[in-house]
């Protein structure tokens, strides 16, 4: 009767020990997943429901309901998104620590909510980068608006030169006719003086081609930074935006793949935000995708639309994929495979946020080894100004 008695107290003792730790806790039995108890905080965090399968993605509920039956050792420091009251994600810090008796097994789910941590922290390191961005970009412009001056008087000196050249090349090609009629056909620098009329026409073209190719990398680079340096809500036209993202990528996806291919649809609507904040958004996930081929014959493809009330990116690439273990937590803040090369693991997280900032969303579909396909919704501006 006293081992029976001892083990009642210290049953008490542990719910209350539960009943004023600092943070909420919720016992549950694992394998049919039900709550055996929560404290007070906890239940005045969840306002009374105990029904978690409403306070989590379904995603993410899912992946909870499994860590919480597998869960045997220590789990300690992961993250949750949560739904709040004002229709906003929320961030849980929560571990697990199982606990046993005997043949029989609970465990203790202790969490708190972050979320005003972590957005005050994202907040100030926003802030911080982007007064370094600031004086950084105003010492880029100086130094671009410098190279574009000289970079243009060079090709505006070699258009007017090929405007000469293709003059003479006009005046030297009756001579080259003229001995071709007399003495046959003949090689001039390796090619037929037969094929020679369509060859230089086509070359100075290129060359053209290539010069203007220049003006333009050096203008659109010009223009981001300028973006940059005001920083400030503005009516935008996405294809514009990813245009100019892909020229300033271009030696980039050189590099990664030799398919890579845009499908424009004209005349969409305008958005409204910021474009530094677009072109960056559009720079990490085109990134992301080219990184994740795991060689240049495979590749990646960028599409625009509209779809009901939105205007859409969408970014296909043929790399890897994501696992489907991954899945679940590639959205959380501090998530990342890529801590050994130097992630973050706020890019999707982040990526996410400046999304959200324009009233839009993202969806993220994968398969492993086959590809991923990031979708962005964004809310368009009608005539009148108004979404």
């Amino acid at each position: 009767m006293k081992i029976f008695q001892k083990e009642t107290q210290l049953g008490e003792i542990f719910l209350k020990f539960i009943d004023i730790y600092s943070e909420s806790v919720i016992v549950f039995e694992p394998e049919r997943y039900e709550i055996l108890y929560m404290n007070q905080k906890a239940k005045d965090f969840l306002e009374g429901n105990p029904d978690l399968s409403t306070f989590f993605q379904e995603d993410e509920y899912l992946n909870f309901i499994k860590l919480i039956k597998d869960c045997h050792k220590v789990e300690e420091n992961r993250v949750i998104s949560f739904k709040r009251n004002d229709n906003k994600k929320g961030v849980l810090l929560f571990s697990l620590y199982p606990v046993a008796y005997d043949d029989y097994r609970t465990v203790c789910f202790t969490f708190k909510d972050i979320t005003e941590k972590i957005n005050k922290k994202e907040e100030k390191r926003r802030k911080n980068a982007q007064l370094i961005l600031q004086d950084k970009l105003k010492s880029v412009d100086l130094v671009t608006s410098s190279i574009s001056h000289e970079i243009n008087n060079i090709c505006n000196f070699m258009v007017n030169n090929l405007k000469i050249t293709f003059q003479a090349w006009n005046d030297i090609f009756t001579i080259i006719k003229e001995y071709e009629d007399e003495n046959g056909e003949f090689l001039i620098g390796g090619i037929s003086s037969s094929e020679i009329d369509k060859v230089i026409p086509r070359l100075m073209i290129s060359v053209i081609d290539g010069i203007n190719r220049i003006s333009d990398t050096i203008d659109d680079f010009r223009k981001y930074v300028k973006e940059g340096l005001k920083s400030e809500t503005a009516v935008i036209d996405i294809n514009e935006v990813v245009r100019r993202v892909v020229t300033i990528l271009n030696h980039h996806i050189f590099i990664y793949t030799e398919n890579f291919n845009f499908n424009f649809t004209e005349g969409l609507p305008k958005i409204k935000g910021n474009m530094q904040k677009l072109e960056q958004l559009i720079i990490n996930l085109l990134m992301n995708a080219l990184q994740s081929l795991p060689n240049r014959q495979r590749g990646v493809f960028i599409s625009t639309g509209m779809i009901s009330d939105k205007v859409y990116i969408e970014i296909n690439d043929e790399g890897v994929g994501i696992p489907k273990n991954i899945m679940p937590h590639i959205y959380e803040p501090f998530f990342s495979t890529k801590y050994s090369s130097g992630g973050s693991g706020l890019g999707l997280y982040l990526s996410k946020s400046i999304i959200e900032d324009f009233g839009g969303e993202i969806t993220i579909q994968s398969e492993e080894n086959k590809g991923t396909k990031v979708t962005i919704y964004l809310p368009y501006v009608l005539e009148n100004g108004k979404f």
